[in-house]
Formats: C-alpha cells, sequence, structure tokens
C-alpha cells in the first residue's frame, strides 16, 4: 500500500479550509472529456495541454509555459470516472524529461506516492505510463507534488500573524498577474536591528522548498529562549509566495509573463522583483538597520545549500560552512550537502544578487524533489536553531 506523504498540521488544516474555496485560474489547460472518463483543471496549479483516448488508455500532453525553459515539467489534474476501476494514463513532455514522482489524493489534502508497479517511465524520460485506481463519480487529484496554493500560502500567513503578537501582515503589492504579495514581519525591538530575509516560491513546482520554509519560519516564531532572544536582536522579514501567478497557473518555472524570477536579480524587469528591490532600500539606506542575511528556498535533485566561496568573505566571517557544519552535528543521518559557488552577479538569481548589493550572507536553501517530509521538517527546524545561534554570536 503507498505511504501517506506528511504535510504540515497547519496546511493540512488550510487545506480543510480551502476544499470549498478554489479559486478560478485562467491557464491554458485542455478540456479533457471522454465517454466515461474527464480530465478536469478547475483548481489552482492545474497544468495540463492535451488529450486524446486509444484503446481505453489516455495520453496526456504537458507543455511549459515557454520554451526553452528549465526542466520541470509540473502536471496536475483531476480524473473523474463513471465506473470503478483501473485505467492507464500517459504523461507526454513536450520539453524535457519526467521529473516529478506522481502523487495521488482522493480529497486534495492527503496526498500518496504512486506505487513503483504502477509507473513506467520511457527510456528516454520523454513519457510517464500511470496506471491508478478510480471509483465511480468520485474525483482523483494526480500532481507531480502535493498541491499547495497561494491561497494556502495566505492563510498559513493570517494564521501566524493572529497566533503571534510580534508578526504583521503586510501586502507589497501586485504580481505581474494583479495578485496580491504579501510579506510577514516581526516587530523588531529598535529601529537599528538587523534583518534576516526569507523567500520563497519563486519557482512553482519546488514545493519541497515550500515544506521547508514553513517549519523554518515556526521554529524563528517558536516560544522558545532562543528564538525570543533572536527576535529581540533580528527583524524577520519574510516573502514565503513570490510568484502567485506562477503557482496558480501551474507554471513549469516563471511568473504570468513566462520570465524567470531567479535570473531577474540586478535587473528588476518584472513586478515581483521589483516589490522586493523596493521593499530593501530601507535597509541599504539604514533607515531600519541593516539586511543581515538573505535566505531562498527552493527544490532540486538532492538536498544542498548554494553558498558563497571562502574567497568572498561574509559576515559572520565563513558562516555558510559554520552553519552547515552545526546542522550537520545534529541531523548527519540527512544527507545535506555544502555547494559554494561564485555570486555571479550576471546570473540574476537572489544570490548573486543579495550579496553582491548588500555584502552578507545569501544562500539558496535546496530540498530534494523526493526528499522524506519528516526528514524535510527535522532539517529545517535545526537548520533554523543553529542560523540563531550563529547569527546571535556574532
Amino acid at each position: 500500500m503507498a505511504a501517506m506523504i506528511k504535510m504540515p498540521k497547519q496546511l493540512l488544516l488550510l487545506s480543510l479550509i480551502l476544499c470549498g474555496f478554489l479559486q478560478p485560474v485562467y491557464a491554458e489547460n485542455a478540456v479533457c472529456i471522454f465517454d466515461d472518463v474527464e480530465f478536469k483543471t478547475d483548481f489552482p496549479t492545474a497544468r495540463l495541454n492535451g488529450c486524446r483516448e486509444k484503446d481505453g488508455e489516455y495520453f496526456l500532453t504537458i507543455k511549459p509555459e515557454k520554451k526553452p525553459i528549465n526542466p520541470s515539467p509540473w502536471y496536475a489534474f483531476r480524473v473523474i470516472s463513471e465506473d470503478t476501476g483501473r485505467i492507464a494514463i500517459t504523461l507526454n513532455y513536450e520539453v524535457g524529461k519526467h521529473r516529478y514522482w506522481p502523487k495521488f489524493s482522493i480529497n486534495g489534502r492527503d496526498w500518496y506516492r504512486v506505487n513503483e508497479n504502477d509507473l513506467e517511465i520511457a527510456e528516454d524520460g520523454r513519457s510517464a505510463r500511470i496506471t491508478v485506481k478510480v471509483k465511480a463519480e468520485e474525483p482523483l487529484w494526480i500532481a507531480g507534488q502535493e498541491i499547495f496554493t497561494s491561497r494556502q500560502h495566505t492563510l498559513w500567513m493570517l494564521s501566524a500573524a493572529r497566533t503571534h503578537d510580534f508578526l504583521d501582515i503586510y501586502d507589497l503589492g501586485k504580481s505581474s498577474g494583479n495578485r496580491e504579495i504579501y510579506k510577514l514581519e516581526s516587530r523588531a525591538a529598535s529601529p537599528e536591528a538587523r534583518t534576516i530575509l526569507l523567500l520563497g516560491r519563486q519557482h512553482p513546482p519546488e514545493v519541497t522548498g515550500a515544506l521547508a520554509m514553513v517549519p523554518f519560519m515556526e521554529a524563528l516564531f517558536a516560544d522558545t529562549e532562543l528564538a525570543r532572544h533572536f527576535r529581540a536582536r533580528y527583524r524577520i522579514v519574510a516573502i514565503p509566495n513570490l510568484n502567485p501567478d506562477g503557482v496558480a497557473l501551474g507554471n513549469w518555472r516563471g511568473n504570468k509573463n513566462g520570465q524567470d524570477l531567479n535570473r531577474d536579480w540586478g535587473r528588476f524587469t518584472q513586478p515581483e522583483t521589483e516589490l522586493v528591490r523596493r521593499e530593501m532600500t530601507r535597509f541599504g539606506e539604514g533607515r531600519d538597520g541593516a539586511l543581515a542575511l538573505m535566505l531562498d528556498f527552493h527544490s532540486t535533485w538532492e538536498n544542498l545549500l548554494y553558498t558563497q566561496p571562502e574567497a568572498e568573505p561574509t559576515q559572520p566571517e565563513n558562516f555558510a560552512a559554520a552553519w552547515h557544519q552545526a546542522v550537520m552535528a545534529r541531523a548527519g543521518d540527512i544527507p545535506f550537502r555544502l555547494a559554494p559557488e561564485d555570486s555571479d552577479l550576471e546570473k540574476g538569481t537572489s544570490k548573486g544578487y543579495f550579496y553582491a548589493a548588500y555584502g552578507i550572507p545569501a544562500i539558496t536553501y535546496e530540498m530534494a524533489d523526493d526528499a522524506d517530509r519528516d526528514n524535510i521538517h527535522r532539517l529545517a527546524t535545526i537548520a533554523a536553531e543553529e542560523m540563531m545561534k550563529i547569527m546571535l554570536a556574532d
């Protein structure tokens, strides 16, 4: 039997709330209605671009929002069948190769990995055949990862602000598709308090990064002596969902304009990155203390930290190496690689920009696509605690 993928309790609660309140989405998804089976895309994050039926099997086309593009072939749809039984679905990728192991859900909140025996990936990786069991007239969600919508992000932030009296939620402005982008900010003990910036969801399919950012923030907001001491000295600014359009539209990589936000830092051609640049001027000008650290949460093939190399000085000195070592001392059983690389501003990444602009540790926190969800939570909690210890010692 498939093992259930565990999501944070807060996200499960929000999923329950959201079941009856799915927001409309305007993506170019296909309408797929056959004699006894229908594939639906009437929910946020959906991605299905074409379909056909042959000899009782269903062949679905998955396309990116633009080409060329990073190979992150996201898919998400619901299946409704008139009959109970097993059906075969083949995903054909117009670009790239199969990446995300399919998950399924009967209610949109509890997710399971498709069994290995029910998944066949073509030798060239350009298609994947899934066999699933359906019940008559009962929807079955299928997606590359657990569905984590923009609305869930927003409600989690609202819940955090209600729970913690030191937190406020602000509307930063509008995305390229006119959706709100929100930030959480802790009230600083003094105007001179230094600030850490947390960014998330620049790339829509990178759900494991989003799942890491939640417990990381929870550790910073916790009612512990360490967290209280940290908040007395540091302001926390968190923007968990910088690309709400891309998330809602089921994009592989970009925003509504098809632009990769994590290649736009320093250029600031997109509203989303420009909002953050404008927000950060208060720290560069010294109006609210200084920016001390930037962490950007993503997903890739393995757990790792993209950091500054030793040749690029930071304060605290060698922060990334010290942080990684402290985390591994407590979580050595979880693979988590330190990956120093030059902070090339020309790449347009948040890591490169924030190091060049502020001279601070600017790190991309990456979780593997298939990372164990319990390990994601444990690692993020430990990472947050060890980060606080190092920053407090500075």
